[in-house]
């Protein structure tokens, strides 16, 4: 190994300041190494517990999930409400169940969505035109929100219930036009 040099294997004796400063310089860079990413092309056998294969990847189902009780929790709302005599609790909401609630005939379907907003519009305004008019542009724009905060579209099941609640609310004020109230 003629013209290199091996710092290593010095014969020279160094001082105690550049002894301290040799350490203090390995704890540097292992502290560095240990803090990086590294990446392997197939050059170790084992893979790290980062990006290896006993990684457990959430299902779309159980990212949407934890995305609602998130967002739940973050309002201050709670992860239990009752569906007459049946409980549900969001946190251990099965994938079935979730889709018994939005089916038809479930409490997040269309029709029980948009009649309970119905109920509500209704008993906000009973029967005066123009607050039924204001109530409608109130629910338009939130309608509206919604689907901005979708980035621009919402799921076919929101636009269902948005025409439910606009054909419920207008059937509601043609009985009293018709009544000449």
């Amino acid at each position: 190994m003629t013209g290199q040099i091996d710092s290593t294997h010095s014969t020279k004796p160094i001082s105690g300041h550049q002894q301290e400063e040799m350490i203090q310089r390995q704890q540097r860079e292992r502290t560095r190494s240990a803090a990086e990413d590294r990446v392997s092309l197939g050059e170790q056998e084992k893979v790290d517990e980062t990006y290896g294969p006993g990684l457990k990847v959430a299902s779309p189902y159980e990212l949407l999930r934890n995305l609602v009780v998130k967002t739940l929790q973050e309002q201050g709302l709670s992860l239990q409400f009752k569906d007459g005599d049946t409980e549900i609790n969001f946190n251990t909401m099965t994938q079935e169940e979730a889709q018994a609630l939005v089916a038809d005939d479930g409490y997040f379907g269309v029709d029980q969505t948009s009649q309970r907003i119905v109920d509500f519009a209704i008993n906000g305004f009973g029967t005066d035109p123009e607050k039924l008019q204001q109530m409608k542009d109130a629910i338009d724009q939130g309608f509206l929100d919604a689907q901005d905060a979708f980035g621009g579209a919402l799921p076919e099941i929101s636009q269902q219930t948005y025409a439910a609640i606009m054909e419920k609310l207008d059937a509601f004020a043609a009985q009293f036009e018709e009544s000449g109230e």
